[in-house]
């Protein structure tokens, strides 16, 4: 991918949502994550949803791959108990939503919180609900 446009500026890294170059003048902070210029709009935590929770990192690429195809911007980030959270704008939460339970297959939804996580995860990590099939779809009910 390309990178910044500031000449005098030396690159730092990458954005994590792009892949874009990024250097010292357009860097922008992100869930402790370096962003660039581009995506300075959804610079704020508050500015993101929340929409799958995995102990896979491999498997969450899969799972953000599938949310670019349908155009939705994603970030994905390390927490603190070695498991990977999925991220989208605020804007894009709800087609988010709809574009990965369309596509679950090894993963729960839970119909409360809106968020997928892995069958090897017993309750839902947002809210506690415990999982249940529905109509072929794993979706957790309170």
């Amino acid at each position: 991918m390309e990178g910044c446009e500031h000449t005098e500026a030396s690159p730092i890294g990458k954005c994590a949502i792009c892949d874009r170059t990024v250097c010292s003048e357009c860097y922008n902070d992100l869930f402790g994550m370096m962003i660039c210029d581009l995506h300075s709009a959804l610079e704020e935590e508050s500015e993101w949803e929340l929409v799958g929770f995995f102990s896979d990192a491999g498997f969450m690429a899969q799972r953000r791959y599938v949310l670019e195809e349908h155009g939705i911007t994603s970030l994905v980030v390390d927490n603190e108990e070695e498991a990977v959270e999925l991220y989208v704008s605020n804007e894009e939460k709800d087609d988010a939503f709809a574009v990965l339970s369309a596509s679950a297959e090894d993963e729960h939804s839970c119909s409360e919180c809106k968020i997928q996580f892995g069958k090897d995860t017993e309750n839902c990590p947002v809210c506690g609900a415990k999982p249940t099939d529905i109509g072929g779809v794993n979706q957790v009910q309170e």
